[in-house]
């Protein structure tokens, strides 16, 4: 029990801080293997009703919105919704957490999307009531596409100086310097966090600079415990974009996406 409340109290520290929410408002990107499911089911989720959650400052938004018949984006911090509205005045922006989304009616939505590794904040019991409510809410058959750390790929430690940002202005590369030392100090602080299970592992990745321990999974498991609570995983693609096996082995690929649907 520990464990999972300093998991979800460091990520709460983390996420809803302003400095997290100028961060996030900087993303405008589209991810390859976003672009790939978009190619591939654009027109499955064009006109429905969508609930994006974990929207940061918007950068699914901008290109969710123009598919969706009726849209719905959702982050659990303050500072984050209050950049998505100001980028999206239109837009239904709402602070929900993802573990509750008793506001929503069962059956609402048509397409659920958790993009950018959302989901891996959360501690395995988190992630399973999140998991509950999206199946809840979509109506049967109903699309839901995520993104999760990929557990193939070798450990990271803080220390390597590859996760030093490099900087010929001598005040940015002071900065940099702290923030490698501060991942280091945030490393130590929440080693107690770190586990290997059968099914998952909490990890320590760049993400977040050090400062908790994400959530990863195989492939494997991750249709596996898909299966186990009620959805029928139709595609994978891995990090280039590219169709993937559950059962092949990709030590390269930074996270995985997967695109499933509530089963009947």
């Amino acid at each position: 029990m520990a464990a999972r409340d300093d998991i979800d109290s460091l990520n709460k520290n983390f996420y809803l801080s302003k400095t997290a929410a100028s961060w996030y408002a900087e993303k405008e990107f589209v991810l390859p293997e976003e672009q790939a499911f978009l190619r591939e089911y654009g027109e499955a989720i064009r006109g429905g009703r969508v609930l994006d959650i974990g929207i940061g400052a918007g950068r699914s938004t901008r290109y969710l919105i123009p598919l969706a018949g009726s849209y719905v984006g959702v982050d659990y911090s303050p500072d984050m919704v209050r950049e998505a509205a100001e980028h999206f005045p239109g837009a239904q922006i709402e602070e929900r957490d993802a573990r509750d989304l008793s506001a929503y009616a069962a059956g609402e939505f048509d397409f659920v999307m958790f993009s950018f590794n959302g989901m891996d904040c959360l501690s395995h019991e988190g992630r399973m009531q999140t998991l509950a409510e999206v199946r809840r809410v979509l109506k049967p058959g109903g699309i839901f596409a995520f993104s999760a750390h990929n557990r193939d790929r070798p450990k990271v430690v803080p220390y390597s100086i590859r996760y030093l940002n490099r900087s010929k202005h001598p005040v940015r590369m002071a900065k940099n310097v702290w923030q490698f030392i501060e991942g280091i100090r945030d490393w130590r602080r929440s080693l107690h966090c770190a586990v290997d299970e059968p099914e998952y592992a909490l990890r320590h990745d760049s993400g977040n600079f050090f400062k908790v321990p994400m959530y990863y999974i195989s492939k494997q498991a991750q249709v596996a415990q898909l299966e186990r609570l009620g959805f029928v995983p139709e595609v994978i693609y891995d990090g280039h974009g590219q169709h993937a096996k559950a059962e092949d082995v990709d030590p390269v690929s930074s996270w995985i996406f997967y695109v499933c649907r509530k089963s009947a």
